[in-house]
């Protein structure tokens, strides 16, 4: 009677033989560059002409950390039982797979090699279905269609009028899959230069995730019936990075090999809607300790990359109302621009990861609508989208329009530019950062149009039983009137004015708090903080 028992085991026995090994990744650090063939005296032979050229413009040098690593060390490690995942040059490491992990010991008394770090097992979830997207069906808004509010929430509209709509511009996005990108009927598939994927040998635009393609969406299309992006003329690199079947951290070399390829490429912007914080093996889980910009691997990547003078816009997350709360990786990095969302009404998205980073600095940078944010989905339709994926790369997409209407500005002088026009500069917090940026305002400062942006402002400011009373002296000469924008803490318009020389304004109708005042004419801008007592 036991017999059936004894064969159910010894088929079990056999079927576990069969099965291939499970791989275990490791990251590989080595000591050194050691001998390559790759000179900084022939940067082309690894760097673009785009690339060089950038790097000319901008005074980034061409060093060590450029280098490739020396494909005879990559043979060695092969020779070890080890199967190359990716590499990074500029943090100098190897991540590979071991079916075997006793031959780790091997790889690690090797000569060039200065430590290891274990990144766990990558298991395959169940198949599952996936979100549901919502669609929906609107009236166009005009030439912007269904996007025009996302839009003319920073003035992008009034940037793309004075010629700048991306032209010129090449944007890589890192993200998770691009389903349909290839097909979509909304994308002109001549935008689209480029493509890579870090994970399988070819992209796959048939199947896997769509959350590249939304992402692109916002920036790429430019259908004057329905919808246009922030970017609409701009050239487009397709990277993938992110198996989103599961999580775990060579995800973050997959990210940090992605963003060394658009430095390859010479990309004026890098999008990603990525972030990092809890893996599927806790273990290897982050630590706010380590949202200090460089603790993450893929925030000392990132941190390479602002070194290398790129324009990074990351997004901050969705942990807002999770346990984690916090921004994501590489959000937390010191010179990357980093977008959280508010809703429609300009108030913060509940979702949106919060700062400040451990060090105590401002993140996020800035915010963008991400709650009922416009996109086109994979068959070409209209979706609303909530996350901090579609504020970042509405945001980018201005950046990239920024960046070509002002080309001699570096990429960190572009960022300060977008914080020093954005709605709570004076005053920002760990929720909106500096708040919601103005880019035509930002253009028109960095351009010259409002050299004298802060030379003494026109406006005496007084009060009169807690009411607020501005009064309009001398306008700069040639200007008739002066527009008054008031904004509350969370970027939220609260009224707006046009006044001329010698106007007093009494703010009655202001709720009692602190608020930002934007005052333009067409040659100068000031900001003052006002309160209603």
């Amino acid at each position: 009677m036991k017999r059936p028992i004894y064969i159910t085991l010894l088929l079990l026995l056999f079927w576990t033989m069969l099965l291939p090994a499970q791989e275990q990744h490791y990251r590989i650090w080595f000591n050194d560059k050691g001998e390559t063939s790759f000179s900084v005296e022939r940067p082309e032979e690894f760097l673009s002409e785009r690339a060089m050229a950038q790097r000319k413009k901008y005074n980034i040098p061409i060093d060590s950390t450029d280098l490739p690593i020396a494909s005879s060390r990559l043979a060695e490690l092969t020779a070890q039982g080890a199967r190359i995942l990716t590499t990074s040059k500029w943090l100098n490491t190897a991540t590979v797979a071991l079916t075997d992990s006793t031959r780790l010991s091997r790889i690690i008394d090797l000569p060039f090699v200065k430590r290891f770090d274990r990144l766990g097992t990558p298991v395959q979830p169940e198949p599952s279905l996936g979100k549901k997207q919502k669609q929906i069906e609107t009236d166009s808004e005009g030439l912007y269609g269904d996007a025009a509010w996302q839009i003319a929430l920073h003035n992008g509209e009034k940037l793309h009028q004075a010629g700048f709509s991306g032209e010129g511009m090449t944007i890589a996005v890192i993200d998770g899959g691009f389903l349909n990108a290839d097909c979509n009927p909304a994308f002109d598939q001549n935008q689209i230069v480029g493509v890579h994927d870090f994970i399988d040998p070819s992209m796959d635009f048939r199947n896997g995730d769509s959350h590249g393609s939304s992402v692109l969406s916002t920036m790429l299309v430019n259908d004057t019936s329905t919808f246009i992006g922030t970017a609409p003329l701009a050239s487009y690199w397709l990277l993938r990075s992110e198996d989103t079947d599961t999580e775990y951290p060579t995800e973050e070399d997959y990210w940090v090999a992605a963003l060394e390829y658009a430095d390859s490429l010479g990309a004026d912007i890098i999008t990603s809607s990525l972030g990092y914080t809890e893996f599927d093996d806790p273990q290897f889980n982050h630590s706010w300790e380590q949202l200090d910009g460089q603790s993450a691997f893929i925030s000392q990547g990132a941190a390479m990359g602002v070194q290398k003078g790129l324009l990074i816009v990351v997004s901050a997350g969705n942990e807002g109302n999770n346990r984690w709360k916090k921004i994501t990786m590489p959000g937390d990095v010191a010179g990357v621009l980093t977008v959280g969302a508010v809703t429609t009404s300009s108030k913060p998205a509940y979702f949106s990861g919060t700062g400040p980073t451990e060090d105590n600095r401002v993140k996020p940078d800035v915010v963008a609508l991400g709650a009922s944010a416009s996109t086109i989905g994979p068959e070409g339709t209209l979706q609303l989208k909530n996350g901090t994926s579609f504020a970042t790369p509405i945001i980018a997409g201005l950046t990239a329009c920024l960046r070509q209407a002002l080309p001699h500005l570096s990429a960190g002088e572009i960022i300060a530019l977008i914080q020093q026009n954005s709605s709570q500069y004076h005053t920002p917090d760990s929720v909106m950062g500096y708040g919601i940026p103005d880019f035509y305002a930002a253009y028109r400062q960095g351009s010259g149009i409002e050299s004298a942006r802060y030379a003494e402002s026109p406006l005496q400011l007084s009060h009169t039983e807690g009411v607020p009373i501005i009064s309009i002296t001398a306008l700069p000469e040639g200007e008739m009137t002066i527009d008054l924008h008031i904004y509350d803490l969370s970027g939220k318009t609260m009224a707006e004015y046009k006044l001329s020389e010698g106007a007093q304004l009494a703010l009655h109708a202001l709720p009692k708090g602190i608020y930002l005042l934007l005052a333009r004419t067409k040659t100068h801008g000031w900001t003052h903080k006002i309160q209603r007592l």
